[in-house]
């Protein structure tokens, strides 16, 4: 929970990003693409070789762990003969400004890097006066002191940072710096710097005191009867005096950001003593140098920012109790769940929120079934069955998502890491040809591949989980009820989400599916979209006996289908679906069998009971997590160098950064000891986090409470306690009951709901009027009252009214939480810094 949050009040953030494609480079270039926020890189593309327009159509959606400024998007040029690649430009958003492009598609000009504009975080300061008795008489001194630094830009992955603080006046500049910090971007320096003024007789300028200045006569000691005055040299201008205190790393002396905090600030202060928060800022005179368009290039992206303000369950109850009702409200129009699906455009969103309730509580099949009916009911041409993008295909898409990973992984991962690892050409469109391509041999290697993702997929029947089972046997039965006449209109209607939307889009896109953790180069690409349409295609036939002459746009493709698509195949491909249709299905394969959640590189410290020091006690190694196990070794390809049973994983939480000066740490517990891992930024490390908490959320060891530093030099950190296994001192962050489901938040999922709601609060009024309407006109209406279309009023008018009395108090929650937290907001805080996150000019704040 962040420092000043109310204890019931969860904030939490989310962040969904589409990197489309860049333009008007003036030279074929191997570009790729980072997203950062603030400084810190969570995501990096694929490398698009030699292009001046190079496209990539990848997303990346992750949940922000930390407080952030900036979001930005870099584009670089790929320099394999330097260690460092070539920066082209960087396409930035203001955090404050990203609602503005929620859900949209566009193109922004490019702007030039400059190193002295890079900059992020904030600095706590505080300035007071202080007066002595010296040698030559009165001495004023000005006490500045450099308490703190939060969310130092990191560069190179090296942060190790240090102040210089400057006394600047007219007459005068007086510099000093002050100690570094190792590997810290949140450092702790706790130091004061005293800059002298020597005055020999009092001036009319005084700089803090706001009372009226009465001029006393001098001693011989040269001292004065008033206590906290503070004048300054005769000949000093106050309105041009300035203490500047700028951040600096260390490990290359970069600039990190400064502070100018004029004295009009100080002498402002109630207290007399001046203390804050301060945000860093750009170099003055750089700081218009990254406004200037780079090539007239430019980038496509879509985001989409969402700020969840979570209340506790209570607060939900009633909409909650509104939205589980849909699968018994007649007719299915009158559904909380369709009628918010007739005031949202945002399908996607809709209908992610609503699986996820529902699963939560174990409803998504009663939902589902009368959301099907409902929408076959409509259907006219059983051609065009499901290839819409309705509300009720999205949750089904979503479902999907949700329960197959564990049978995608047995189906097709280990055909999708062949693909990435055998690198084969298997372009088929002569037009795309790279120079010595032969056509038979990409069509061999193509083919071959097309054939084990068909074989793979048949196999799997009797794995695929028996949750999707009973959608798909829905799916069966009412398209077969609606349609008797067409026997192929079931098949076809089952094959439109499991193929069209399950099979095709995983091998197509293998990282949203978990399948892959690193993205494709061009040639593996080309061959999973290849190997996806071959498999859509086998999809979309259903019917044996209509195969012997399809008819295809792209002609590139015929070579391979006249192969694949055979009455054998078809009818293979109706067996697959008449089992996975059939709720009766029980799987072969062990719902147990080891599938891979996550793998990558990361750091780690070693186990032993050896006390090691320093840097060379942490190495890189290749993670690799399943449900049944953790390993690492020392590179993907070779075995293992530990194994940890999940059923050994007492907790899984984040290590305080002072415990090895080391950010995005976090602990592994085991019954002996715990494994000290660091993931490359904040993303990674809450990501795996989140997949070990899953892993291990039902081990009946848990633990109860946990060390959040760590154990060195013989005792802890946290709580100086000497013994090794002595129990923790720090209750666990995520002990969740077994019966929670980890990776859905119910409340943040009804938190969703209401703001959608909320959105569209004119358009429920606006229906709820209408429903008045026609219960009480039953003739001819005027066209200026007349009503929307409904189905049937009374019904409909009940959940909307229901609908509106939920929102109403979660509307009266919202206001009274905002109000608090304004109240509690002091301007200088921490959490409200002074000046501009993003580098304009506080002056006038001051």
């Amino acid at each position: 929970m962040a420092e000043g949050e109310e204890p019931d009040l969860r904030v939490l953030e989310s962040l969904s990003i589409h990197i489309g494609e860049a333009k008007n480079f003036q030279s074929a270039r191997d570009t790729y693409c980072c997203v950062k926020l603030d400084q810190e890189e969570i995501y990096r593309t694929a490398v698009k070789e030699k292009t001046q327009s190079p496209f990539w159509s990848e997303d990346f959606t992750f949940d922000v762990p930390r407080e952030f400024h900036t979001l930005a998007f870099y584009l670089y040029e790929k320099d394999k003969l330097k260690w460092s690649d070539n920066i082209i430009g960087k396409v930035p958003f203001r955090k404050d400004e990203l609602h503005q492009f929620k859900g949209k598609d566009q193109w922004f000009s490019l702007v030039n890097v400059d190193a002295d504009t890079e900059v992020q975080g904030k600095v706590h300061v505080e300035i007071k006066p202080s007066e002595v008795l010296g040698d030559n008489g009165l001495v004023s001194k000005l006490s500045v002191s450099v308490l703190e630094a939060s969310g130092l830009s990191i560069t190179n992955g090296q942060c190790d940072p240090y102040a210089v603080v400057t006394f600047v006046s007219p007459s005068r500049t007086e510099t000093t710096k002050r100690t570094k910090k190792r590997k810290c971007p949140n450092p702790q320096f706790d130091e004061t710097f005293l800059f002298e003024v020597t005055q020999k007789e009092p001036s009319h300028h005084r700089m803090f005191s706001k009372e009226p200045y009465h001029r006393t006569k001098l001693s011989n000691s040269n001292s004065y009867s008033e206590k906290n005055h503070f004048f300054s040299p005769a000949e000093e201008d106050i309105n041009k005096v300035e203490i500047r205190i700028s951040m600096w790393n260390g490990s290359n002396n970069l600039f990190m950001g400064e502070v100018k905090i004029p004295m009009s600030a100080i002498n402002n202060s109630v207290s007399g003593n001046h203390k804050a928060w301060y945000y860093l800022k750009p170099r003055e005179s750089n700081s218009q140098k990254s406004q200037k368009l780079s090539d007239c290039s430019s980038l496509r992206v879509r985001v989409s920012y969402e700020v969840d303000y979570v209340f506790p369950s209570e607060c939900y109850a009633p909409l909650l109790k509104v939205m589980l009702s849909s699968p018994q409200v007649e007719p299915p129009t009158s559904s909380p769940v369709l009628i918010l699906d007739d005031c949202v455009k945002e399908t996607v969103v809709t209908a992610r929120a609503i699986t996820r309730i529902f699963h939560h509580h174990g409803q998504v099949v009663s939902l589902v079934k009368g959301l099907i009916d409902h929408e076959v009911s409509k259907i006219s041409n059983p051609n065009t069955i499901f290839r819409g993008n309705s509300v009720t295909t999205k949750i089904i898409d979503e479902y999907m998502h949700m329960e197959g990973l564990y049978y995608l992984h047995d189906t097709l991962k280990e055909l999708v890491d062949q693909i990435f690892e055998e690198h084969k050409p298997c372009e088929i469109d002569k037009a795309k040809f790279k120079d010595g391509e032969n056509l038979q041999v990409n069509l061999s290697n193509v083919g071959e591949y097309v054939d084990r993702a068909y074989r793979a997929i048949i196999n799997s029947a009797m794995a695929c989980p028996t949750s999707l089972c009973e959608v798909f046997c829905v799916l069966r039965e009412v398209t077969d009820k609606h349609f008797p006449d067409d026997p192929d209109v079931k098949y076809a209607a089952v094959s439109a989400f499991i193929f069209l939307r399950l099979f095709a889009p995983a091998i197509l896109s293998p990282r949203l599916f978990q399948l892959r953790q690193d993205n494709p180069d061009e040639t593996v690409s080309r061959t999973l979209k290849i190997v996806s349409k071959a498999i859509q295609t086998l999809g979309n036939h259903v019917n044996p006996d209509k195969v012997s002459s399809p008819t295809f746009k792209e002609e590139y493709m015929l070579p391979l289908f006249k192969t694949l698509l055979d009455r054998e195949h078809i009818i293979s491909i109706r067996k697959f679906l008449d089992i996975v249709s059939t709720c009766s299905n029980t799987p072969l394969k062990s719902p147990e069998a080891a599938v891979t959640l996550k793998e990558g590189f990361l750091t780690k410290r070693a186990q032993g009971r050896k006390k090691y020091f320093g840097v060379k006690n942490f190495k890189k190694r290749w993670f690799r997590l399943t449900n049944h196990e953790l390993t690492y070794a020392k590179c993907k390809e070779t075995p293992p160098l530990c194994t940890i049973p999940v059923s050994e994983i007492l907790a899984v939480e984040r290590l305080q950064e002072d415990s090895f000066q080391m950010k995005f740490m976090f602990q592994v517990i085991q019954p002996e000891r715990a494994l000290y891992v660091q993931g490359s930024n904040c993303v990674e490390e809450k990501e795996w986090i989140d997949i070990l908490t899953k892993v291990c959320k039902s081990n009946r060891k848990r633990l109860r409470r946990f060390h959040p530093a760590a154990y060195v030099n013989g005792a802890w950190m946290c709580c100086n306690k000497l013994q090794e296994n002595e129990e923790g001192c720090t209750p666990v962050t995520s002990g969740l009951p077994v019966s929670v489901t980890v990776d859905i938040d119910p409340d943040r999922e009804v938190e969703r709901i209401y703001r959608l709601f909320q959105a569209n609060i004119g358009k429920l009024k606006k229906l709820e009027e209408s429903c008045a309407i026609l219960a009480v006109y039953q003739g001819n209406l005027d066209e200026s009252v007349q009503p929307l279309p409904i189905e049937d009023d009374k019904s409909c008018f009940e959940s909307v009214k229901a609908i509106l009395n939920a929102i109403e108090k979660l509307t009266k929650e919202h206001e009274d939480c905002l109000k608090r937290k304004r109240e509690q907001m002091e301007y200088g805080s921490k959490q409200s810094p002074i000046g501009d996150p993003n580098g304009e000019d506080f002056s006038s704040h001051s």
